[in-house]
């Protein structure tokens, strides 16, 4: 049997007892742009998309709506994740909530990453989520780590980059293999190159007497498009350090928290 994958959740839906109201709430507290309505014999739909992440999210009025509030308790769906990069961007968003007045937890650290919970209109509970970087991410057999990224290759760069900078390593060049391969004429899926080092780390390697380990000191991080849609993946080697690298999202140990009520 051939093998079948999948690279993403394409959208997500969740039932609303007023959909206007709640396309109303996902606008201004969490940004999402409205789409489109559309109206179905027995269901309203409201189409809203994060730009930032590619989210998309429908909302659904049902008629005959029983009138009762969401439980994650019943069978279904118990939550909806959204990640965030920095553990600081949770602090963010704490006080975006409060200053919205939306019900929320404290945020919340644990050995995995950092929780801050909060509910829509329909009691329906949403989390931001921050996983804590693992000291090494899947080992390639060559000594690359690779990661899967959700953004553009463009982006991916630019987010590594950033990255370096912040930890004080240098950026010595970026190359765009596609941009040169279109100089060409010839095609290319969107890949580029980034060497990063640390002068005070590569200097004595790179010193006379000249040896072949001169030509290996800059790190690198290689970004490239895969044949996923919308999906770019980032590698490193394991030296110098796991500036980019860091395993998938764990699982959050028991005991997470969740909003009151």
């Amino acid at each position: 049997m051939e093998q079948a994958g999948f690279f993403g959740i394409g959208h997500l839906d969740l039932s609303v007892s007023d959909v206007e109201a709640s396309a109303a709430w996902y606008e201004k507290v969490l940004g999402l742009r409205r789409l489109r309505r559309v109206d179905f014999p027995k269901r309203t739909m409201i189409v809203l998309r994060h730009d930032a992440s590619g989210l998309v999210l429908g909302l659904n009025q049902h008629e005959g709506f029983p009138g009762e509030p969401f439980d994650e308790k019943r069978a279904g769906l118990d939550h909806v994740g959204f990640g965030v990069d920095l553990r600081q961007d949770l602090d963010a968003w704490e006080a975006r909530l409060a200053a919205l007045g939306v019900e929320h937890s404290p945020v919340a650290d644990t050995e995995a990453g950092s929780a801050l919970v909060f509910r829509d209109p329909d009691h329906i509970q949403l989390e931001l989520w921050w996983s804590k970087p693992s000291q090494a991410g899947p080992l390639l057999a060559s000594g690359i780590v690779e990661r899967s990224s959700p953004l553009p290759v463009d982006e991916t760069v630019q987010r590594v980059t950033d990255a370096a900078v912040a930890a004080g390593v240098r950026v010595f060049a970026t190359i765009d293999h596609a941009a040169g391969a279109r100089s060409v004429g010839l095609d290319m899926p969107e890949t580029q190159l980034l060497l990063v080092g640390n002068p005070a780390i590569g200097t004595p390697g790179c010193s006379p007497p000249p040896t072949s380990r001169s030509s290996s000191q800059p790190g690198s991080s290689f970004a490239r498009r895969s044949p996923a849609p919308r999906a770019a993946r980032s590698s490193s080697p394991t030296r110098p350090s796991s500036l980019a690298a860091s395993g998938s999202p764990p699982s959050k140990p028991p005991g997470w928290p969740r909003s009151r009520g």
